[in-house]
């Protein structure tokens, strides 16, 4: 390599290297003037302090305070959790040209929304804000951190349970629906229950349950099975019920370490009233029927209630007709185990066969309600009883009767005739024969 080539050489190297000191300068100049000549600022955050869930809208101020004009230039907020993106909201601002601080239009403000997650606990937290110009988006751009408050507040209440009634001696799932009412989640959360006197018991498990985290407005259900004693008394009685959980405003005492101390547990007692008692059952049972067509049935209270003023009806239906009388039957008061006696005149639309009945109970139940129960159960349509049913009027049955009784005098009457003429011709004859052959006629007649 001659002189001239290794001179060109190096100027090549030595302009290569210019316009890259050239751009760097431009971009670090460009820098230092938007760090040092722009200030972001937060005006106003609404709602202020915002609560978890809420969509909070924040105002920017964007304000050039250089010698400067900087031209083309884009606000953008980046949001990091406790921040969301919410659909159909923008991130990006295009805010156009600052002006130098000495004109009117050196200063914007730019509106933005957001969404808050629903798990945030109650603090101060940053929000980061880029500002940055047309084509130097990824090397001259500053970044602000706002500070957003959030708003925490912890409540939750027992917001149903599934189950007024309980039957005594019958398993029940027991349900109750704990709803998150506050503004933070509800974490570490245990909810347990008892009765007076142990009159209800959980079934299977204990009465305490755990749930790990209940979210914002959100409902936990917990079951349990429960039962009671067959023979309990009929009435209303306490559940007491209570919740604890972390209490998240507590938790804000932070170590060095950056571990949490003096966690407190908040606890929330509340009771509700559940009936025990109610309904019964009923049993229905064929017992007889006489030539009439009367049908005898057995009612049984096969509950573990009493009911009273029972009344037994056999409603209007396709297989079956009420004949005479009332289609209805005071039974009075059943307790458990008692049974009546109904009895019905009852006409099948088929004989032969066995047809569907209804029968319908009504009474008032331990907790002085007016219940309906309805019972179907096959019958047989006996023919004989049927026959036997439709039986003729009492004055037919008398002449009937009385055609009889005539028959029977008139062939009395024939017979003493004929005795009486057969006598007569025995004296005649007699008279016409002597003594010794009239004896022995009379001794053949006496024969």
């Amino acid at each position: 390599m001659d002189l001239k080539q290794f001179t060109g050489f190096i100027c090549l190297i030595l302009l290569s290297l210019s316009l890259c000191c050239d751009s760097t300068m431009a971009t670090s100049t460009l820098d230092t003037e938007l760090d040092k000549g722009v200030n972001i600022s937060l005006l106003n955050q609404d709602p202020d302090p915002v609560k978890p869930g809420d969509v909070l809208e924040i105002s920017l101020s964007i304000e050039n305070t250089g010698y400067k004009d900087i031209e083309n230039c884009f606000i953008e907020v980046q949001p990091e959790y406790p921040f969301r993106t919410l659909t159909g909201e923008k991130l990006v601002e295009n805010i156009g040209t600052l002006g130098k601080r000495s004109e009117d239009d050196r200063r914007k403000v730019v509106k933005l929304k957001l969404g808050i997650e629903n798990d945030v606990n109650e603090g101060k937290y940053p929000l980061k804000v880029r500002l940055y110009t047309t084509g130097n988006e990824d090397e001259a751009s500053i970044i602000r951190e706002l500070t957003i408050d959030i708003d925490s507040e912890s409540n939750a209440e027992i917001e149903y349970i599934s189950v007024e009634k309980l039957i005594p001696g019958e398993k029940t799932n027991l349900i109750f629906g704990i709803k998150n009412v506050g503004n933070s989640p509800l974490k570490n959360a245990m909810f347990s229950w008892e009765c007076a006197n142990d009159v209800i018991l959980p079934v299977g498990s204990s009465n305490v349950k755990h749930i790990n985290l209940i979210g914002i407005g959100d409902t936990e259900n917990v079951s349990f099975e429960v039962l009671t004693n067959v023979n309990t008394k009929p009435g209303l009685y306490k559940l007491n019920m209570v919740l604890t959980y972390d209490d998240i405003e507590e938790l804000q005492t932070i170590t060095e370490a950056g571990t949490v101390e003096n966690q407190k547990r908040k606890e929330i007692k509340s009771k509700a009233g559940i009936y025990i008692g109610g309904t019964t059952d009923f049993d229905v049972a064929f017992m007889e029927i006489s030539p009439a067509g009367a049908y005898t049935f057995s009612i049984s209270n096969i509950g573990n209630n009493g009911a009273n003023s029972v009344k037994v009806s056999v409603p209007a239906q396709a297989n079956w007709t009420v004949t005479d009388g009332s289609n209805s039957v005071i039974l009075g008061n059943l307790q458990k185990g008692d049974y009546a006696v109904a009895e019905f005149s009852l006409k099948p639309k088929n004989n032969g066969q066995d047809l569907p009945i209804k029968f319908e109970i009504s009474y008032t139940s331990s907790d002085g309600m007016r219940q309906v129960q309805e019972k179907i159960m096959p019958l047989y349509a006996s023919p004989s009883a049927t026959e036997a049913g439709s039986k003729l009027p009492e004055e037919d049955n008398g002449s009937s009767v009385f055609p009889s009784i005539i028959i029977v005098f008139l062939l009395g009457a024939v017979g003493f005739l004929l005795y009486k003429q057969h006598q007569k011709k025995m004296k005649e004859r007699n008279a016409e024969k002597g003594p010794y052959e009239e004896q022995i006629e009379e001794r053949k007649t006496d024969e």
